[in-house]
Formats: C-alpha cells, structure tokens, sequence
C-alpha cells in the first residue's frame, strides 16, 4: 500500500504543470503571432502555419533572428496543439540552434522545455529528461523565483519516474528554500504534499504528518477544489500503514464531511478505497469486501476511466487481501492476476511488482515453493533500486519463510539477517543503540587486554621474588592503584555521560514544546483573524467593517511574530528585517496596493528585540502603515513607503514616511480619540520612547525613538 499516493500525485506528469516559457511575451514581440494564434483559436490551423512560414521567411532574410526563433516557437506550439510531434520537434530543433547561434540563453532554455513536454508526449522519456535538465539549469539560475518552484517541482516528478529517491528528496529541498519568503501557496502546497508522501515512504510517519498538516494551513489561502480531502486522506493513509485504523477512521471521517462540498466523483471513490482498506487493518474482510467492490466499480463509471487504471489495480490488491484473510487464496490469486493486466501506463513495473509481492505469499503459503521464489527473485532487483525498505523485507521475510519449509534453515538464516539489518537501517534509535554496544563492546576489550597484560607483569614479577621482593610488591601496589583509578574514572565518565545525555534530551523537549506551542498560538491567532473576516462579510455598517478589518490587522502582526519564532531556532528573540518586510507585504496585500504604484522601500537594521518589545513595535508599525496605505495615496496616486530602523549606542529609531497627501491641517494626534492612535500612544509609553507625526516637505513622516537598553545587534 505504500508509495502509490507519491505515484498518483506525479501521474499528471510534467505537461500537467504551468509552462514556464512566457507565450504572451512572445506574441507581443510582433502582431503576425497574435494573429497567427488567433487563427489557431478560429479553427484555421492552416492559415496560421502559411502566415508562420511567410513571417519567417521575412525575417531570415531581414536577419531579425530573435523574430526568426519566434516564429518557430509559435510553429511548435501549433503543430504540438494538433498532435504534429515530429513537426513540432523539427521546428523546435532549429529555434535551438538560431538561440544558441545569437547566444540567447533564455530562449535556448525555454525552446528546450518545449522539446521536453513533447518528448514526455511521445513518451521518449530520456530525450525528455536531457532536454529538461538543460532548461532546469538555466531556470535555477537565471528564473524568477516561481518559476524555479516549479521547476524543482517538475524534477520531483521526473525522478519519481526513474526512482531516484535521493534525486527526488534533493528537488524538494531545493523548492521549499526557492518559495522561503514568498507567496506562492499553491506551488508550496504541492511541495508539502510530496514532502508529505516522500517522508512515509521513507519511513518517516512524524516528518510526513507534520508536512500534512502544512498543507491543510495553506488551503486557507486559495479554493481547495477537494484538495483538503485529498490531504485528509494523505494523513489516514500515513496512519494505515502504521497499522493504526483508530487513528485512520478519524481522518476519513473528516475526508467524508470535506467530499460533501465537492462535485468530484473521484474523491467519492477514493473514499470507498480507503474505507475498504481501513474495513481490512480492522480484520472485517467480509465487509471489505463489499465496500472494495464497489470502489472499483466507481472507478470503471469515472469519465475516460483507463485514465484510473492504477486505481483500479489498487482496488484489485485490495480486494486480493481481503479474501486472503477470508481464505479464499484463489479468488485473491485472479484478483491479483488481473491487476497486472491493466494498461497502467506509469509505474507498470511497480503496480505488478505490489501483486506479485502479494501472491508469491499466498503461493508461498500453499506449499508452491519454486513458484513463490520465481516471483521473488525477479523483484527483489527493482525493490533495490526502488530504494524502498518495507518491499525489501518482504522480500526477504518470504524467501526465509520459502528457505525453513525446504529445511534449508542456512539459507533461511541469511536471508533474515539480511531482512534484520534493513530494519535496523530503517530504525534510527535502534541503530544508536547498536553503536553504543559496539562502543561498550570495544571499551571492555580495552579493560580486558588491560588487565591480562597486569597479569602477565605479574607472573614475570614472581619469578625475580627471591631477588626483588620489595620492588614486586612495590610494583604490584602501583598496578592495582591503577587498575582501581582506571575503573573509577571509566565509571565517573559513564556517569557523565549518562547525565548530559539526559540534560540534552531534555533540552530538545523543551525546544520542541516552546516551538509546538509558538506554533499552536500562531494557529490560533489565525483561526482568530479568518473568524473576523468571516463576521465581517456580513456586516453593512462602514464603521463596525473597518473596525473589524483593523482588529484582524492587528491579530496577524502578533501571529507573525509566532510564526517567525517557530520557524526560527531562537525562541527569545525576533530578527527585525524579515518581520518587518512580511508584515508590510501583508498589509500591502491586505489593502490591495499594487506595489508598482505604491512602492516600498525598507532600510532595516539587523536588530533583534525580545517578543514583548517586537509585539509593541509591530502593532505600532501595524497602524503607521495601514494609515498611510488608505490616505496617503488617494485617486490611484502614486508613491512611495519608506520603512526604516537603524541604532546608535543609546536608542533605537523607527521611522515610517511617505510622499504622499500629509496629514490634514487640523490634525491633532495627541487629542484623537481613534484606537489606532490609543494603541499607538500606549505602546510609545510601554517602549518608554516618545514619537512625533508631522509634515514633511513632501508627504508624512512618523518617528518613534525609545532607549536600546532592551534590544541587542543581530550577530
């Protein structure tokens, strides 16, 4: 059961995925490609390939090679959209060639993306991999930072196709560090969701349920589109192969409530699946074997379904155990045959590999020895390269089984030390354990040598007694004073040992509970702020609206802090630059500001402040901000935000201006009554600072300076 989520969330495979080559750039760079593709839209593909072929003509003759390499893309584009492969490919051949001529890197790495999707088409995966790899190169340099998201995604998912897992954990890596710091919540939720899979494959059930519950925050941030059942059923399925069906229940329970919103017959299938599944950890085989049938037959009713082929082979494993537990082994054995059958066009190798690790059981079980063997042998190859331990033992485990019913027990014993030492492997305590008894086993070697060569000195001592008898005794003293100082020390240190062993372990709790619970004040801050503007749709009156919408303002700059503290190895402490740079992104996107009308320019200093100090300055920065979004810039004027927080040897100054409007001439901020400028003036008071609000020569400016006796320069 394990791994088939990692191979269903890649069989959308890379054509499935945003492209990453700009075409409304490229229809921009001349008016023939728009109406070439508007032709194309018309149902004149004819006409647009005929007004290609003259532009391109022109333009080799007029040398305007970066027109020239234009016209062969929309070419290629044209020719993939009618299936014209092997047009599409030579066209695209010779726009590789002109870019790579001129020397334009861009264009030669978004052709060879081109080329990659349509040998992923013709299913020539190799040529689509040297191709994509060169445009991956270039993109994880030269990209924006979401276009290399989403390349690290596409590699994830060509890896997931040859079976590199090292390769595949690499890409992830790479992508969640490429979307650190940015709002890209789509592309980071399919980056948790295969971080997610990836890690219970690995045998990482904590690792992917922490992934798991990532993915379920940032569903909050667009349409879910069943994706929250889909994660739902992610984190039953980790619990299921851990053989906790309790657990399991409570996740498809919630997956259950989450399908009923959703259209999608899929989903109500997938649930069938994993209620049979569930039915089956529980030991009812009876009863799930009713529900697995009707999972497979929801899934031959889905539109086009040999597109669901693996769900169906799935469900046919599926059924195959639940007769094996009722004991009708042969109904499970044509359950089991039939699977390989089906026309699973990726991951056929693996989808047989799952059956015939299941029936060469069965067959092992009835006394079919050799046959049971047959089929071990010949996957025990790709369960290897697979990289996936649980399979392996499996392996393993049968063909020891297969060894003792033969009574070859040395051969059975080898296969289960080979089956012992991959779960050692796969358990991390187990194998610290083992060190630590390698370790013991070579530190008493040491004692023993120790105390035969004592022996020996002792025998030699004996036999010059009549001559030295004094210097024996002498040297005998000296030798057990030794061995006693030796022994006290070795102990001393065990102690020692032992005892930071402890103090670090429970350091790390510690650590770990301070992180859960920043983490868990976070979340809730944010069911908090979600609350507000959930209440606030309903709400006419204006006034009652902002004040709503500023309190939820307020809610997120404290959850930030959390969120930075979390995320962050320092629990004491808040970097200024990147709080304050999130917390105005924030409030830019809260107010709808489009940051090339408005832009902000920030001058931070790399201070960190205590979490009281930094909660005061950011619902102060909070409200300095949010006033100069909503009335500095009236009528879509343009302008410009300056942050900035710099220190000398006594105080601290925040400053916040702008270039726009000012502030009115009757404007009183000592005597305002607005909760706002309350806030603002009882969080001066509590930094012991004092702030001013006035004019500028052009627009505002705001400056609070408070005394540095509690922050500290970053190191």
């Amino acid at each position: 059961m394990t791994k088939y989520l990692f191979f269903l969330t890649c069989c959308f495979g890379l054509i499935g995925l945003p492209a990453q080559s700009r075409l409304d750039v490229l229809l921009s760079q001349d008016p023939v490609f728009a109406s070439a593709m508007d032709s194309l839209k018309a149902g004149s593909p004819h006409a647009a390939v005929t007004m290609l072929n003259q532009a391109k003509a022109q333009f080799k003759v007029e040398e305007k090679w970066g027109k020239y390499a234009g016209s062969l893309l929309v070419l290629g584009k044209i020719y993939f959209h009618q299936q014209l492969l092997d047009s599409a490919l030579l066209v695209l051949h010779e726009a590789l060639s002109v870019g790579r001529r001129v020397g334009n890197e861009r264009l030669a790495a978004n052709t060879e993306e081109g080329m990659a999707r349509i040998y992923m088409a013709k299913r020539e995966y190799p040529q689509a991999m040297q191709h994509y790899r060169s445009f991956a190169n270039w993109c994880l340099v030269a990209g924006i930072p979401k276009a290399k998201v989403e390349t690290c995604l596409q590699m994830v998912q060509i890896y997931t196709r040859s079976i590199e897992p090292d390769s595949i954990l690499r890409y992830m890596r790479l992508g969640q560090s490429f979307a650190k710091g940015h709002n890209f919540p789509v592309l980071q939720y399919k980056l948790n969701q295969l971080a997610g899979i990836g890690w219970n494959n690995w045998g990482r059930p904590d690792s992917a349920l922490f992934y798991y519950h990532k993915s379920l925050a940032l569903l909050e941030q667009f349409p879910k589109d069943g994706k929250e059942t889909n994660v739902y059923l992610s984190i039953a399925h980790v619990f299921l192969d851990n053989h906790n069906p309790k657990r399991a229940r409570k996740y498809l329970d919630l997956a259950r409530k989450s399908a009923k919103e959703s259209t999608l017959p899929f989903l109500n299938a997938m649930i069938l699946y994993y209620e049979g599944l569930t039915l089956t950890v529980e030991k009812k085989d009876s009863v799930a074997v009713v529900v697995l049938e009707k999972a497979l037959k929801a899934f031959k009713k889905l539109p086009k379904p040999e597109k669901h082929q693996l769900m169906q082979a799935r469900s046919l494993k599926a059924l195959a155990e639940a007769h094996h537990g009722l004991g009708n082994d042969e109904k499970a054995l044509s359950y089991l045959r039939y699977a390989k059958t089906l026309n699973v066009k990726l991951f056929k190798r693996y989808n047989e590999m799952q059956s015939e690790l299941m029936e060469a059981a069965i067959l092992s079980e009835q006394d079919a020895i050799s046959a049971s063997d047959e089929l071990l042998m010949e996957n025990l190859v790709w369960a290897k390269k697979s990289a996936n331990l649980n399979y392996q033992i499996k392996v393993y485990e049968t063909l020891a089984a297969n060894a003792r019913k033969n009574n070859n027990l040395e051969k059975a014993m080898i296969y289960l030390d080979k089956a012992n030492a991959l779960k050692e492997k796969m358990d991390p305590l187990q194998q610290a354990s083992l060190l630590s008894n390698s370790e013991l086993a070579k530190e008493e070697q040491s004692v023993q040598q120790l105390e035969t060569s004592n022996v020996d000195k002792t025998i030699r001592l004996r036999r010059t007694q009549i001559r030295a008898g004094m210097v024996v005794l002498v040297l005998l003293g000296l030798t057990l004073a030794s061995i006693w100082f030796y022994r006290r020390k070795r102990a001393q240190a065990a102690q020692l040992a032992v005892e930071k062993q402890q103090v670090e372990v429970a350091l790390q709790e510690k650590e770990l509970l301070l992180k859960e619970i920043h983490h868990r004040v976070k979340n809730n801050m944010q069911v908090i702020s979600s609350l507000l503007n959930l209440q606030s749709r309903g709400v006419q009156d204006p006034v009652a609206l902002k004040v709503m919408r500023d309190g939820r303002d307020r809610v997120r700059s404290m959850a930030l802090i959390h969120q930075t503290l979390y995320q962050n190895n320092d629990f004491s402490n808040v970097a200024t630059a990147d709080y304050f740079h999130k917390l105005a992104e924030n409030l830019f996107h809260t107010y709808n500001i489009d940051q090339q009308r408005v832009q902000l320019v920030s001058s931070i200093e790399p201070l960190k402040f205590n979490v009281d100090i930094m909660i005061a300055l950011g619902l102060i920065l909070n409200e300095l901000i949010s006033n100069t979004l909503k009335y500095a810039f009236p009528n879509e004027q343009a302008g410009e935000v300056r942050i900035s927080l710099s220190a000398n040897a006594d105080q601290v100054e925040l400053k916040v201006e702008d270039n726009g409007i000012g502030f009115p001439s009757n404007f009183a901020p000592d005597t305002s009554r607005s909760i706002g400028f309350s806030l603002i003036h009882a969080f001066t008071q509590k930094l012991g600072g004092s702030l001013q609000l006035n004019n500028a020569e052009q627009g505002a400016r705001a400056s609070l300076i408070f005394p540095i006796n509690n922050a500290t320069l970053a190191a």
